[in-house]
């Protein structure tokens, strides 16, 4: 079941505050984070994160025109561990540049929105409007917030050995392998997923620093999103002790392998090399295994 938010303020009132302001979006507005222009993890799991913290994330649009507005509860907290984690307080308000970038933090009460707009013909006239109108809908929103409960989950909170150690995949993928264990940056994104939702990024790389490595493959989870994955696109596989499992691919070459556990989706992806993505299923099988019969003994 999707998680209730923590008011009534939907994407469609979010819809129509931004619309009356600089018109309609050139595609439909989805209730879920973009991922145009944005992190490399937040493809699948991560891009309902939001709803499970108890918020609600809208967005529209694509490469050249696209916004993106997160609307949450729990502000004070998430925005403690932001402002520690980077070493500076996050800033308040917002604005608009001439090169139609438009970048929103705001607070009413316990309820954050972030907004971000991206369009060349956004600039500083529209700053006032949008500012109002974003103040509007989170002013809705902390007017009638409601306690919620996050679902509990079994890999809540997991550390990525629960899935594979550094030993097990190397071994599986015959060569010396590296877990990247950063997010690239830290903000309101990161907090939520990892702090919030107890979700886990599990990066694996070839040994090197900075661009000179090659990624082999990422874990992403939503714990208890089996409402969430029963909305992912792909073509139904088998994979050995889950329940259910996807394959589709990403834009850029990547292989998507999701698999549901009981009530969580996890989401392997494995990226483009010389001949072309690596195969998710093998590597898929042995971490379905440890999650639910336990990690073999070493050999």
């Amino acid at each position: 079941m999707e998680p209730a938010p923590a008011f009534d303020v939907t994407c469609a009132d979010v819809a129509d505050a931004v619309a009356a302001v600089i018109g309609e979006p050139s595609t439909p507005v989805l209730p879920v984070m973009s991922t145009v222009s944005t992190m490399g993890w937040i493809a699948g799991p991560a891009q309902y994160m939001f709803q499970r913290a108890g918020g609600i994330a809208c967005s529209a649009g694509g490469s050249d025109d696209f916004w993106e507005i997160l609307l949450f509860p729990g502000a004070e907290a998430v925005i403690a561990g932001v402002d520690a984690r980077i070493g500076v307080p996050m800033s308040e308000g917002g604005s608009c540049s001439a090169d139609g970038y438009c970048g929103f933090e705001i607070t009413e009460g316990d309820v954050h929105l972030s907004a971000l707009f991206v369009d060349p013909d956004l600039d500083d006239s529209t700053s006032a409007g949008l500012d109002a109108a974003l103040r509007g809908l989170v002013r809705s929103a902390a007017e009638d917030t409601r306690d919620v409960e996050i679902a509990n989950s079994d890999i809540e909170g997991a550390r990525c050995e629960r899935f594979v150690t550094i030993e097990e995949l190397s071994a599986l993928l015959g060569t010396e392998v590296k877990q990247f264990a950063h997010f690239g940056g830290w903000g309101v994104p990161a907090e939520v997923y990892n702090v919030v939702d107890r979700a886990s990024h599990c990066l694996y790389t070839s040994p090197g620093a900075g661009y000179e490595v090659s990624n082999y493959l990422q874990i992403t989870t939503l714990p208890a999103g089996r409402w969430a994955f029963e909305r992912q696109d792909g073509v139904p596989v088998v994979v050995e002790g889950a329940d259910e499992a996807k394959a589709s691919s990403g834009e850029l070459g990547e292989s998507f392998l999701d698999v549901r556990v009981g009530d969580d989706w996890i989401r392997f992806t494995t990226y483009e090399g010389e001949s072309g993505a690596r195969d998710p299923l093998p590597i898929a099988t042995r971490i379905v295994r440890n999650l639910t019969v336990g990690h073999l003994a070493p050999q």
